[in-house]
Parts: structure tokens; sequence; C-alpha cells
């Protein structure tokens, strides 16, 4: 017989458990111990050879050094360390275990840097991680600045950030809580569910915790939006706390409040950083339009960049389709358009409502010279111009006005120059291109560019598609153009379905991949290098369409990303910031939609009217382009 020449490792799951075990019942009974380190007047006796394979520090002390090692009573002094800490170390090095608290965290981690135990420090930091709540999240922060890691600083900073409520309502936080962590606090731009009244009384109560920190009042409460205080807050509460009376620079927070409150058609020419909303990040709203059954809707939706769940956060102050959007500085306008269904619109409208997701209110401001239906509005340089469309009697019309919102005013500019209806437009670094459209009976493929410093429209190289009825959007160095429909040679509407995109660095037009987007009287909107398309009327299918769809240019990919609440085609969209307390309390209402939903609950959006015009009349259109 010969034996197997095959040979095996094998390994023992008791013997590392074994081991550290008997070294540390050595260590207990001070056997074989050769080494003695002291900290804090407290001498532990240990093993160098077991220091050494832990300690870095240890390994370059004891390893190579005559003196030492040769000496039984070596005693190595750590000034810099506690006890307390010692010990812990020690401690984990001989059973690998570690019994750490808020109250020892500290002292240990500073054992196990100086002795560059390098498991220790992390299990310090893990512990502090995993340990954070909203009532030791200050004590953790405190002590992440003392130890230096920035991650854990960033880290216990977040959670203070995110449980920010709990902390400003709980009078035994208010009285630890550092002047830099409230700060911190209060200058953060996402604030779901507290109210900026709320802030501007949390840091008067911190102020009133010492009488020292009044001194520092007006750096604290340089960080209150005041002017996002309602106005009624502002002269109940605001006015009345002393220190917005008593000191000058608290005065004078106050009174720039009331002041941009008493310019109300200014203000969106008025918005400086105490202005901005406290949200980070740009909601894609939709309003307005028609259904399947031709109802007008007021509904005003919103959902965030994946649109996976769309909210209802309120109503328009009027029932509108074919109507246009513009944002200036977060404010948000809806222009024109129809109120009531009329295929022929002979009576479009000219008025013009703002909305203030501030305060959640509207206000009607001054109505366009001209009635406008199917035409095209955007921003310039903090003025809206509207170009175009359908007006009174169904006669396309080629003006364009301006609207400047501090003098509350719309102006005659340069015409455009055919008149036209159904066109799309965009800007593109201070510049306005629109393209295409419906006129004399046909569809255009012309693209035409407004120059504001010479207040004139010049001709710039046609699309290579005829088109109405389509999307228009500008991405970095290229203008996209969509959808849409023409009229073929037997004078059918058919799909458009090619996309293409403009230079205006050379004036050319390319053509894309054909996409999977085959609708006309859609809505776009831009937002962080994609487009966002809601919506629209499909020829094939004859029906209207609840898609919302992606498309990023530079993969060229597009994406189904989910479903409207309700079909819809001719309303508007656009980018928007809201509140993350208007946010906070339309979930907490529950006004959600999951796709194919529908939510009628009534807007409790407050609504200011002034300069009130003529009673709404049924409104007319020319031509229903309409599937």
């Amino acid at each position: 017989m010969s034996l197997s020449t095959q040979s095996l490792s094998l390994t023992s799951d008791t013997y590392l458990a074994k081991l550290l075990a008997g070294a540390c019942s050595l260590r207990s009974q001070n056997a074989l111990c050769d080494v003695t380190l002291e900290a804090g007047g407290v001498r532990f006796p240990a093993h160098k050879i077991i220091l050494a394979s832990a300690s870095n520090y240890c390994k370059i002390l004891f390893v190579g050094n005559a003196t030492r090692a040769g000496s039984p009573d070596a005693n190595v002094q750590l000034k810099a360390i506690s006890a307390g800490g010692l010990r812990n170390v020690l401690n984990f090095i001989y059973s690998n275990k570690l019994d750490l608290s808020l109250q020892n965290v500290e002292e240990t981690f500073k054992a196990a840097e100086t002795l560059l135990v390098r498991e220790v420090i992390k299990l310090c930091f893990q512990f502090l991680e995993d340990g954070l709540n909203h009532k030791n999240c200050l004590d953790t922060l405190n002590i992440a600045r003392r130890l230096g890691p920035e991650e854990l600083r960033q880290k216990a900073m977040n959670y203070v950030g995110q449980h920010y409520k709990q902390i400003l309502t709980d009078p035994q936080c208010m009285k630890q809580l550092d002047r830099e962590t409230l700060c911190e606090i209060l200058d953060k731009t996402d604030m779901a569910g507290c109210t900026e009244l709320e802030l501007f009384n949390a840091a008067i109560s911190w102020l009133l915790h010492d009488s020292v920190r009044l001194k520092g009042a007006a750096d604290i409460l340089k960080r209150i939006r005041f002017p996002l205080i309602p106005l009624r807050d502002l002269q109940r509460y605001v006015q009345e706390t002393p220190i917005m009376r008593t000191d000058s620079e608290c005065h004078r927070y106050l009174q720039e409040a009331l002041s941009y409150h008493s310019q109300l058609y200014a203000q969106p020419a008025l918005q400086t950083q105490h202005t901005s909303i406290r949200s980070s990040s740009s909601m894609l709203l939709v309003l307005g339009g028609r259904t399947t059954d031709n109802r007008i809707c007021r509904d005003m939706w919103v959902v965030d960049e994946s649109c996976s769940a769309w909210r209802k956060i309120g109503e328009l102050a009027t029932p509108v389709y074919n109507h246009c959007v513009a944002v200036i500085n977060n404010f948000l306008f809806v222009i024109g358009g129809q109120s009531r269904f009329d295929p022929a619109g002979k009576q479009p409208s000219n008025e013009v409502f703002r909305f203030d997701p501030r305060d959640k209110s509207w206000l009607q401001v001054s109505s366009m010279l001209e009635r406008r239906t199917r035409f095209h509005a955007d921003v310039l340089s903090d003025r809206i111009l509207a170009v175009g469309g359908g007006t009174l009697l169904g006669k396309l019309t080629n003006t364009m006005e301006t609207y400047q919102p501090a003098e509350n005013k719309w102006e005659h500019a340069a015409p455009f120059p055919v008149p036209v209806a159904d066109h799309a437009g965009t800007t593109h670094k201070g510049i306005l291109y629109i393209s295409g459209g419906f006129s004399a009976g046909k569809t255009l493929r012309d693209t035409y560019s407004y120059l504001p410093r010479l207040r004139r429209w010049i001709t710039n190289r046609a699309m290579t598609f005829a088109r109405c009825d389509h999307g228009m959007a500008a991405i970095r160095d290229r203008i996209f153009c969509i959808g849409g429909r023409t009229l073929s040679a037997a004078e059918e509407w058919i799909q458009v379905n090619e996309t293409e995109n403009y230079c205006p660095m050379t004036d050319q037009w390319t053509t894309l991949t054909l996409s999977p987007f085959d609708c006309c009287q859609f809505s776009i909107a831009a937002l962080h290098s994609r487009l966002y398309i809601t919506g629209g009327g499909s020829l094939r299918r004859m029906s209207k369409e609840d898609g919302v769809f992606i498309y990023d240019p530079d993969g060229r990919l597009w994406k189904k990303a989910g479903s409207l609440p309700n079909a819809l085609v001719d309303h508007a969209s656009c980018m928007i910031k809201l509140s993350c307390e208007m946010a906070a309390d339309q979930q907490e209402r529950g006004v959600k939609c999951s796709p194919g939903g529908n939510s009628r609950k009534r807007s409790t959006l407050s609504l200011f009217i002034t300069n009130k015009q003529e009673p709404h009349t049924a409104f007319q259109r020319e031509q229903e382009l309409d599937p």
C-alpha cells in the first residue's frame, strides 16, 4: 500500500479566541509581562510582543530598541492620554472587545490615536455614527469637531440638519446648542416642515437662554430670511420682539423685509439670498391643459426628478389651456390661453396671474395688451416676452410684447416676422429663438432669433422638418426641437418623429435618431442637462397621452419615467423650487397621486386679485389641432 500524497491546511475556529484569552489571563496575573505603560499616574503591565503586534507605535518603540528590549522593568510614560483611555485600548488589544460610551469614547480615541491602533479608531467612529439620535447628535457633533475627522463631523451635522426641528423645539437641546451649530442650522437651504417664523422664534429662544448671547444677536438673526415671513406675522410677532427694536442691525433686517412686502409687483426683481426659498432642488410643475373629455384643468401637479410620485399642490386662479408659463426668480407667471373649451378660439384671454411659492399666494398682475392663445412666452433679463399666437376672432398675430415686473406694465416690442401660432421657443445665452409654427394655412420650418440689445429679429437656418405644436429647449450649447406635427401634401396632419438640434455657433441643424416619443401639443422643460416631456396628443393612436419621458442629449437616450395623473394636451410645464414647508404640508395632507389616480381636493392657496378685468367670456379657437 502507498500513502496518499495529499496534504491539507486546517484551521481551528477556537484557537484565536483561546490565544487571546490566554494572553489576557497572563496579563491579569502579571505573568511574563516585560513592559509597563503608564498614563495619568496609573501603570499597566503588558507584553511587548502583544503590544508590538497590535500597535504601530509600540512596534516602532520596541523593535530594535536594545535598551528597552533588554530591560525587564521597562516603563513607557504616555503623557498625552488618560488612564481610562489607555485601559480601554489595552483591554481591546487583549480581548478584541471595546466598551464605549459617549463619556469615554473621546479619551479612548485619543489613546488609540497615540498608540496607532487603527482598529480602535475605526470602532470609535463606528460607535459615534451608529449611535446618532436627536438626543446625542449635538454631543457627537462636538466630539467630532474635537477629534477632527471631517467625515464624521459632516455626518453628525447632516443628522442635526435632518432633525433640526426636534432640536429647536427641545428646551434642553436649545440650552446646550452651541453658536456654530445654530448658525449651521439657520444657514441650511432645505428646511422641511419648518416656517421662517419658527426659525426666528427658535433663534430668539436661543439668544434669551443667556444674556451674553444677545451681544451677537445681529450675526445670528442675519441668517433668518425675514422677507419669507408673511407680512402679518412680521407686524404681529417679529416687530414686537424687543431685540428687533433695540438692535440697529436687527431693526434694519425688519425694515428691509417690510419694504420687500410693500413692493408687491416688483418682488421678482428684488431677489436676494434672503428672499430665496429654502430648497436646493427644483421640481417639475405641470399645470392646466385639457383632459380626455376636454375638461379644462386648473390643477397644479409637481414631481421630483425621478417622476415617480406626483403631488397636487394647488389650483390655478382659473382653468386654462393653450396658455404659457414663465418663471422669473422662482415666481411663476401664468399667461393668456383659454379657460373654456372652444375649437374656434375666438376669445382668448389676456389675463396674467403670478404665483409665489414663498407664501403660496396668487396675484393678478397687469394684463397683456393683446389676448393670446397658442403663443410662446419666455424670459430674457427678468422680462417676459409674449410672441405671436391666436388673438380675437381667431386671427393670428405677429405682435410681441414685454412685461417688466417692477413697473407691472406690458409694452409692445419688435413684431415677429410673420403672424404665427403653435410655434415653439427657448432662450440661449440671452437670445430668444422661435421655430416652426402654423401660418397662412401651412406649417413652417423657419427659425428666428430675437436680439434684445438690437431689438430686432434675424433669420436663422431653417429646420430640416416643418413642424408645429412641437417642443423646443436649450441644453448647454445646443437647442433641441422634438415632436410636433405637419401638414402633408394631401393636407392631412402627420406626426413628426424626428428630433433635431441646432447649434447657434455654426447656425446648423443636425437630425438625430427617431425617438419613441410621437406626440404633439405636449409640454417640455429642462433640468440638469435633461429634457422632461409630459403628455401630448398622438395622431397615430388618436388619443391624449399621460406619458412622462426623459431625454438625455449626452447619451441620446430616451426613457419613459412614468405617467401624469391625467392624460393632458395643451398644458404647460416648468421647473420651479417649492418651499420644503409647502411640500411637507402637502405630504401630510395626503395630496399625492400615483399614475392613473386623480385628486380633486380643493386648494388652500390664497388668492389676491387686483386690477380686476372684464369677466370671462366663452373663448373660441380658429382651428382645433386636436387628435
